[in-house]
């Protein structure tokens, strides 16, 4: 298992030292690699069961992400709100 990987990683080495691994290549190399990972990832997380934390934890961020688009919005709102009052002149904030 070692000696294939091993064999691998000084393939690549002499390819890049020899400049046979070009900047195209290198992105390709790339794209493949982490496309292949995104895929493994995605098999682990359906082999996992439901009640698995990676699972719930992605459940949970979809609500998350709806939720501070909420507060944020709030916040947002009451800034104009504030920014309005003191143009106006009719509230006077209080030193920090």
């Amino acid at each position: 298992m070692k000696r294939p990987i091993a064999l691998g990683i000084g393939v690549l080495a002499g390819l890049a030292g020899l400049g046979l691994l070009s900047k195209p290549r290198r992105d390709r190399i790339g794209v493949f690699v982490s496309g292949r990972m995104r895929h493994q990832l995605e098999q682990m997380m359906a082999s996992l069961p439901d009640n698995s934390p990676p699972k719930l934890v992605m459940s949970v961020l979809p609500h998350l992400r709806a939720q501070n688009e909420q507060i944020l919005e709030l916040l947002r709102e009451q800034n104009a709100l504030l920014r309005e009052r003191v143009r106006s002149g009719t509230e006077v904030l209080p030193p920090l």
